[in-house]
Formats: structure tokens, sequence, C-alpha cells
């Protein structure tokens, strides 16, 4: 496994910014970065499952293995989902690869008016293209914060 790190200042409160993470009508404004038509289902708490997926291609569940409010959100890819959102049967040595990555999302406070969002994914190198997309999604995200 290799670990990647993408962070951003956002000229926003910590608990705003978290708080837009979970936001699902931003959501696919700043998960373009992987494609269009973005989408997500499924509830944001410890234990829960969330699908991240666009409905012509289908995506990845995870499992929410920690949840602090305003600080942090860690999460285990569990599955791959196709576009109905059911999980896939695992078939290759790339969707074995895909299972067991994570992605932990950090929020750290550095005034009342400017947070970190600091994003660690761990996963196979294979991956890692893919994964740089967060530089972009960081972008997109801060802009739908700032506006």
């Amino acid at each position: 496994m290799k670990t990647l790190t993408y962070s951003i200042s956002i000229n926003k409160p910590q608990e705003f910014v978290f708080n837009k993470v979970m936001d699902q009508s931003i959501y696919p404004d700043w998960a373009k970065a992987w494609g269009e038509g973005m989408t997500y289902t499924g509830e944001w708490k410890e234990g829960s499952n969330i699908s991240f997926m666009d409905h012509s291609q289908g995506g990845t569940k995870v499992v929410i293995e920690e949840f602090i409010a305003n600080e942090s959100i860690k999460m285990k890819h569990i599955a791959m989902v196709n576009p109905q959102n059911v999980e896939c049967e695992v078939t290759d040595d790339t969707m074995e690869k895909w299972i067991g990555s994570r992605e932990d999302y950090f929020f750290k406070k550095v005034s009342d008016t400017e947070t970190i969002f600091e994003v660690v994914v761990m996963t196979d190198e294979a991956f890692e293209e893919m994964m740089n997309a967060w530089h972009k999604a960081l972008e997109y995200f801060k802009e739908a914060c700032e506006a």
C-alpha cells in the first residue's frame, strides 16, 4: 500500500468545512474531478456504508470506521458496486487490489475562519494516478465552500 496525502486551506470555519463534505447537494460539484454525474448514497456515521458512484459506471462502497464530528472521518473500501449500487463479485486482480484501500479525512482548525482539509489515501500504487484527482477535487471543494 502507498500513502498519498492531499490538503487545502479553506477560508471557512472547521464545522462548516466538515459539514460541506457530507452535503449531497454540492458533492457532484467537487467529485466531478473523477467524472460527471458523481453521487453517493448512505449515511455519514460510524459503522455505516456509503457508496460513491455514478449511475453509468458504478463505483465503490466504503464502511465508515471512525467518525469524529468536525475532526475526522476514516473509511475503508469494502466493495465495488454496479450502476444500480449492487455489490460486484471480485473477479480480477484490479478489484482485489482496490478492496481494503483507505480514505481518511482530517479537518484541522487554523483559526475561527480557516480550516485545513486533509485527505490521506492508502492504496495500491496502481491507483495513484486516479487518486491524484484529489488535487483538482480539493480545488473544486474549496470553490464550493467559499462561494
